[in-house]
């Protein structure tokens, strides 16, 4: 056990960035941006009932594979690549795992093959890799990042690195892993089962997981108004109150009085399992499309990343030791405009009391 004179650490920082934009006809690069996304949630104001079109966006099309002990040389096979990662956007995620203490893989949609390694199992590994951003010093090397570009020409059998990547993960990388996996396929036409029967014919045992929902209604509360004027962090701090279903009586809240209005019922909506960033912006899309629509003041959209993703907006690297929070919320206002808050605290070093 390491002594607390030695390593003597500060409280987590907590890294928050609100911004505003336009709302815009594609998905906007907070969406493409973050992979792997475990919940999706929205609540709207002044509204009676969930709007149809949102409640399919959530629910419709969403079942996704837990793949049980999977070897990760199979992730690399050349059939395997063509067939999912080169076509349509893959998304793999082992799960069960701890970030900062085990072995995990994940694939993103832009083709690579992370692997985030322990210094026992990169050193028997004997692939090439990079020192983890949060080993505390150059001396540290508690642990390690892999990626391999699946996407590349070069990556194909015959070739020496495609062979010895290979030969690596089947020889020397013995760990299997459960994984959670969805598939976006290139053409409607194609179905994204595909992938679950291209396992099942390597004799793996294949789960179908199932998003599940919540649906809550709040009558009579106050709700703060968006505008040029709003203090974000204190909206920010009522949203995330209202969404855990806290107290937001008026003498409980901090929202300055001067900046809500009455509203007869508000609804939050909430889908838990595994988004493609896909998936979520046709939330976006139809969200954007509803505002677009119907007159209300505002709507809001968080999404949740998983807490033990090796990463979190891009291939930036993920840690758990902060608080694990690797989410963001758009809210969709009338005149157009959208206001973002992204968490950025995973993404932030430990710090050391000098």
């Amino acid at each position: 056990m390491l002594c607390p004179e030695i390593w003597n650490f500060k409280p987590p920082q907590h890294s928050l960035l609100i911004e505003q934009s336009n709302q815009l006809k594609d998905s906007p690069s907070i969406i493409k941006t973050h992979y792997f996304n475990h919940s999706v949630s929205v609540v709207f104001p002044e509204t009676i009932d969930v709007p149809e079109e949102i409640q399919s966006s959530l629910l419709r099309d969403k079942d996704y594979y837990k793949i049980h002990d999977l070897c990760p040389h199979e992730l690399v096979s050349k059939e395997f690549i063509e067939a999912f990662v080169k076509k349509g956007e893959l998304s793999l995620l082992a799960i069960d795992k701890k970030i900062d203490v085990h072995n995990i893989l994940s694939i993103v949609p832009s083709g690579e093959l992370l692997l985030s390694l322990t210094r026992e199992t990169y050193q028997t590994l004997g692939l090439e890799g990079k020192s983890s951003f949060f080993n505390r010093n150059q001396d540290d090397t508690s642990r390690h990042v892999v990626t391999l570009d699946l996407k590349k020409e070069c990556f194909t059998p015959g070739k020496k690195n495609y062979e010895r990547v290979r030969n690596c993960l089947k020889n020397y990388f013995k760990e299997t892993f459960d994984v959670i996996v969805a598939w976006d396929p290139p053409e409607d036409n194609v179905c994204p089962s595909s992938i679950a029967a291209w396992f099942h014919k390597r004799n793996y045992k294949i789960s179908l997981c199932h998003q599940s929902f919540v649906n809550r209604t709040r009558y009579s509360i106050d709700v703060p108004v968006v505008d040029d004027s709003c203090d974000y962090h204190q909206f920010f701090e009522w949203l995330g109150l209202f969404s855990v279903d806290g107290n937001l009586k008026n003498k409980d809240t901090k929202t300055n009085q001067s900046s809500v209005f009455a509203s007869n019922q508000v609804q939050y909506i909430e889908s838990t399992g595994f988004f493609t960033r896909r998936m979520v912006n046709n939330v976006y899309s139809a969200i954007k499309k509803y505002m677009g629509e119907n007159n209300i003041s505002w709507c809001s959209m968080d999404v949740q990343g998983f807490a033990d993703s090796p990463i979190s907006w891009g291939l930036k690297e993920h840690q758990f030791y902060t608080d694990g929070d690797n989410s963001y919320t758009i809210v969709f206002c009338p005149n157009g405009k959208c206001i973002t808050r992204k968490s950025l605290s995973s993404n932030n070093k430990p710090r050391i009391f000098q």
